[in-house]
């Protein structure tokens, strides 16, 4: 594992061969995680949605079978009215006894009877086998007192409530004023007698009669399944539950805010879902923590089913899966990393090889050459390095013969100038002197012929008058002459200047000679110090 601490090429190549597999499956762990919660989701909503419709469709059967049933019980206590009204017929209301409606109570199996009057504008209970009714008024009974009116007018009963014939009526199961129990209340009235008359029965017989459709049974045996993953079940009556105020339940139609099951897992915002669904017709979910989860499901009649299911048995089995993925992937990758070390260190052996080779050229060892036996690009990069070596060296040993040839010019003519310059030197010094002597000498003597000339013109000066032509043609030669030496010595004075600023010049020029020589000398050393760091082999 050296290769990986330290930064070689086989480490590196490793490494991304490595982040390559890390990176693509991160990639599919992060969308199959996605994927699965999707997945897990679509399930339980699925699941959800299964039980919704059984439960919407055992309510539908429910409360067709209650309906039917409901209607038989309804023809009973109609044919059962008929008859009491046929025993009553011909009686006033004080002619009736309490062991008169007892005794048709017990005969027609009824749970009690009750006879109802107009009393000014008020409709009361004035005679009942139950003596706890007698003297209720029904003045407040809403929408059951209109049909009594209607009833006890002779005129259809059109509240939409219950179930109507001609001079009878039905109301829906309602809660006893007096009595904490639900019954089905009927009433009868033909004109035949002064009064209306009201048998009724407990609603548990019409309960046994449909208990093998109950959506109560039903949610029962759902939460009781031991694989189901639902908590909860109930069948919300969406009006009611919104109403904030508390009222009594009379109707459970109307008034029960939940129909069945129960609705224990509260959520802050449970009113805002119901009215969300009944708006939308779609379902809709709710966290309730971590470990559950609460389905809003619309169904008619303005109710809605809430469904609560338990997500930690789902949650594990989808952490468990998670759990055996990364495991698998770490130990496929564990495997493959060391296949790939293996490979790796089978077929990129020379790199480290090549590496050295490189670095003992880098510092100028190119005494020895890399051995490479595989026949492949390393092969062809060892044979390639082997002859740049080897180019290189026989470049270094001629760079090395040609300086030692340039080294003695070098000493040749740096010899050679110091020992011309030297001479010039003397040379230059022995002219100027010379020279100078001589210049001083031409000078005196140019100095004493121009005495002679002016004390020989003097002397003339004496003579022109004994012959005038004569002595003027002796003073233009002297005069002349005089000019002439002067010239001369104008023209010395130059010669003298030019000898000794060409002896000048020459000393420069051999001084700067000299200077490039040693500059040479002094690169020939340093290229001598740069050559002699390699190490080859001279033949």
């Amino acid at each position: 594992m050296n290769f990986l601490k330290n930064k070689t090429i086989i480490g590196q190549i490793i490494t991304m061969i490595a982040l390559i597999p890390i990176i693509i499956c991160s990639i599919f762990i992060f969308i199959f995680v996605r994927q699965m919660e999707k997945e897990f989701d679509h399930f339980h909503r699925n699941d959800v949605l299964r039980t919704a419709n059984i439960l919407k469709s055992a309510i539908e059967i429910s409360e067709n079978s209650k309906k039917t049933v409901e209607r038989l019980i309804d023809e009973k206590l109609h044919l059962i009215s008929k008859e009491i009204a046929k025993e009553l017929r011909g009686k006033t209301i004080e002619e009736v006894t309490q062991q008169d409606l007892i005794a048709l109570r017990n005969k027609y199996d009824v749970y009690n009877i009750s006879l109802l009057v107009r009393r000014n504008d008020d409709i009361i209970i004035a005679q009942s086998s139950d003596p706890n009714e007698i003297g209720l008024s029904t003045k407040e009974w809403g929408y059951w007192y209109d049909a009594f009116q209607q009833l006890m007018s002779g005129k259809p009963v059109t509240v939409g409530k219950g179930y109507y014939q001609e001079h009878y009526w039905v109301g829906p199961i309602s809660k006893s004023d007096w009595e904490n129990k639900y019954f089905k209340y009927a009433y009868y009235y033909d004109g035949t007698t002064e009064f209306m008359i009201n048998p009724y029965i407990l609603d548990s017989e019409i309960y046994h009669a449909t208990k093998h459709s109950d959506p109560e049974a039903l949610i029962h045996s759902i939460l009781k399944f031991k694989e189901s993953e639902i908590e909860e079940i109930a069948v919300i009556n969406a009006n009611v539950l919104l109403r904030s105020e508390n009222r009594d339940i009379i109707e459970p139609e109307r008034d029960a805010p939940i129909l069945y099951g129960k609705n224990s897992y509260k959520h802050e915002k449970d009113h805002f879902y119901i009215q969300k669904v009944l708006k939308e017709n779609q379902m809709e979910s709710v966290k309730l923590g971590e470990n559950y989860r609460k389905y809003y499901l619309p169904i008619p009649n303005d109710r809605v089913i809430t469904i609560v299911t338990d997500l930690s048995a789902g949650t594990k089995f989808f952490h468990n899966i998670i759990f055996l993925f990364v495991l698998s992937f770490v130990a496929a990758f564990v495997i493959i990393f060391f296949v790939l070390q293996v490979i790796m260190k089978k077929y990129l052996t020379p790199i480290p090889t090549i590496h050295r080779y490189i670095n003992k050229i880098a510092a100028g060892d190119l005494t020895e050459e890399i051995h490479v036996d595989q026949k492949n690009e390393f092969g062809d990069i060892a044979a390639h390095l082997n002859e740049m070596t080897d180019s290189i060296s026989q470049l270094i040993v001629d760079i090395k013969n040609d300086f030692e040839t340039l080294r003695l010019v070098s000493n040749v003519l740096s010899e050679t100038v110091h020992s011309y310059f030297h001479v010039m030197d003397e040379v230059s010094t022995t002219m100027t002197k010379e020279s100078r002597e001589i210049f001083h000498e031409i000078e005196l003597e140019v100095k004493e012929i121009r005495q002679n000339y002016e004390n020989i013109n003097q002397q003339l000066e004496k003579l022109k008058e004994a012959n005038h032509f004569e002595f003027h043609h002796v003073s233009n030669f002297i005069i002349q002459s005089s000019h002439q030496l002067i010239r001369l010595n104008d023209l010395m004075k130059q010669n003298v200047k030019k000898v000794t600023e060409m002896n000048l010049s020459s000393f420069d020029a051999i001084q700067q000679l000299n200077e490039i020589i040693i500059q040479l000398d002094n690169l020939s050393k340093d290229l001598e110090n740069k050559i002699n760091k390699f190490k080859v082999q001279e033949s």
